[in-house]
């Protein structure tokens, strides 16, 4: 069996060449973040743009840089039922306290 180190060559330059334009489109995107940010609009639009954004990003970077795309199926299940519970622990515990800023009708009236 022969085995061309030309080929291999050519495949390890294309797998780098992906990570490089990943950076780039990162970079871009936080570049387009911090635009908004500046921009005079509604702090909604504002909030949801960075928003779908950021999860952009941050998918980017899941799937190519911690190289869960070349793990076993286990390895993603398991980061994902993780993250699945942190994002449920963070939002239960961010509706709790937010009752504490939260005025009652009683309130209002005075």
């Amino acid at each position: 069996m022969s085995h061309n180190p030309l080929t291999a060559l050519i495949e390890e330059n294309k797998r780098y060449f992906t990570f490089f334009n990943v950076s780039i489109a990162l970079v871009l995107i936080t570049s387009a973040e911090i635009a908004i940010i500046e921009m005079p609009t509604h702090w909604g639009f504002n909030l949801t743009i960075l928003g779908l954004l950021s999860g952009v990003k941050f998918f980017c970077v899941i799937a190519w840089f911690m190289h869960l795309r070349w793990d076993k199926a286990l390895c993603s299940i398991l980061f994902v039922l993780g993250l699945s519970i942190a994002v449920a622990t963070f939002t239960a515990v961010n509706v709790l306290f937010m009752g504490d800023h939260v005025k009652t009708q009683a309130e209002r009236a005075e």
